[in-house]
């Protein structure tokens, strides 16, 4: 959790928003006057009085954890804006080494100190300490394990230190290479699946691990996927909207059955993608949240896309829209933390860009690229490849190999089986131009990437 020494205005108003409450909302919740409220957004680097502060350290104490994961990627937004300005303090990080980690047996408070330190770098999105510390999460017992050593019960705390876990995964997925992600990912899956079948457990408890238990599979199908393993990520799948249907999350197992219904459209057949996508929608949207309903909602567009229906395709990103400005809620899932307006409108970009549409792509993902956090290699290396196949289809090939050679130089920072595959794609609709100067820088780039060929099928 993010620790703060002493509340400042901007800080506050970081909880206010993580909560997205309105300023009469929070007040009330402090028991403050909204004036005092809204002037914490106008003043962000006043210190509220001494019971302000306790009352704030008790409302992010006893937080959600996605309200706490939240809290801290602002705040850590906050943070690199006042150092880039050269003006505000910051919270120090908390940095752990790797020889106090590995100089004794590793035990409750370590896991702890970890995880303190994991929180920490995501909020600064500190690529480098994530990556070290990913591997130090590799090495390290679980605290599943490390419970389960000293009996069969388990106590709540354990099963929350579980799913924040597995919101700490899920962030780090932002960061890292697919292929950590998934060891990850598989490491932590396995611990919980141990403590579900060896622990003594409430009912809820049990509910309440098998909700994380969906919640990593959904990861792991994703991440596997990106690595290439698409018959792992089936795995996952199965596995995953069993655990969610068996803890009555109907949401997360449509969120399942969406994901793959993604992967299909990109992989297999498109006409199969559009059933499941549209299975899932069905299956969750009664259970589901706006936003929710505005993921699941993509993927049927995106299916509707890959399979040349453009009339059905215009339909649902409608719907996506009027779904997405319904939220967001209070009981949003964290999986949903990513969607937001830049990724409503990349999404609707690469429909319109499957679709043969370009000028209308073209627009959207433009001004969507321009707004995407910088720090998201992956992302931004993928949306580059469709704004650079817009060009290509506009004739703008000077534009197209310039942005694919920006694609290019991202792609060999991401270890990825989609940013790989779209690199090769752009290779291949540039080919023709190669005489072209821009063209040729582009070539340059795409060999200093080392994209590997697919294997050839046995």
């Amino acid at each position: 959790m993010q620790v703060i020494e002493q509340w400042t205005g901007g800080q506050a108003d970081a909880l206010r928003q993580a909560f997205r409450m309105t300023i009469e909302a929070f007040a009330e919740r402090l028991e403050m006057s909204p004036r005092a409220v809204a002037y914490w957004r106008k003043q962000p680097d006043i210190v509220p009085r001494t019971h302000v502060q306790r009352a704030l350290d008790s409302t992010l104490e006893r937080a959600p954890d996605r309200i706490k994961a939240q809290f801290a990627l602002l705040v850590g937004e906050a943070n690199r804006a006042h150092s880039s300005n050269g003006t505000g303090s910051r919270i120090e990080p908390f940095e752990i080494s790797f020889d106090a980690m590995t100089s004794h047996e590793w035990n409750r408070d370590d896991a702890h100190a970890l995880s303190l330190s994991f929180d920490a770098a995501l909020a600064r999105a500190a690529v480098d300490e994530i990556e070290r510390l990913a591997h130090m999460w590799l090495l390290s017992e679980p605290p599943q394990v490390i419970e389960l050593s000293v009996g069969r019960r388990v106590s709540d705390d354990l099963v929350a230190t579980v799913e924040r876990r597995v919101i700490q995964l899920r962030r780090a997925d932002d960061y890292i290479t697919g292929s950590t992600s998934h060891d990850l990912m598989r490491n932590e899956l396995a611990a919980t699946v141990q403590l579900l079948s060896e622990a003594s457990l409430s009912d809820k408890q049990a509910q309440r691990l098998l909700t994380a238990v969906g919640e990593m599979a959904q990861l792991g199908a994703w991440v596997a996927a990106d690595t290439g393993q698409f018959d792992q990520a089936a795995r996952y799948v199965r596995g995953g909207v069993m655990a969610a249907r068996a803890a009555r999350d109907y949401a997360l197992a449509a969120n399942i059955i969406s994901t793959f219904s993604y992967q299909v459209a990109n992989n297999g057949n498109p006409n199969d993608a559009t059933m499941l996508a549209r299975t899932a929608y069905q299956g969750g949207r009664d259970a589901a949240t706006p936003i929710t309903c505005a993921l699941l909602l993509e993927r049927v567009a995106w299916s509707a896309a890959r399979s040349g229906d453009i009339r059905n395709c215009e339909r649902t990103l409608g719907l996506v829209e009027d779904s997405f400005a319904a939220g967001p809620r209070d009981n949003d899932p964290d999986w949903v933390y990513w969607l937001n307006r830049e990724e409503i409108d990349v999404m609707a970009g690469r429909c319109y860009t499957e679709l043969g549409e370009p000028a209308q792509a073209e627009t959207l993902l433009t001004a969507a690229i321009s707004r995407y956090d910088q720090t998201l290699i992956r992302e931004n290396s993928l949306y580059l490849s469709w704004l650079a196949e817009d060009y290509v289809q506009l004739s703008e090939i000077e534009h197209a190999a310039e942005m694919a050679t920006r694609m290019a130089i991202l792609t060999g920072r991401t270890n990825s089986a989609r940013t790989d595959t779209r690199l090769r794609f752009l290779a291949g609709r540039l080919e023709p131009y190669r005489t072209n100067a821009r063209v040729a820088d582009f070539f340059d780039a795409y060999r200093a990437a080392s994209v590997p060929r697919p294997r050839e099928p046995e």
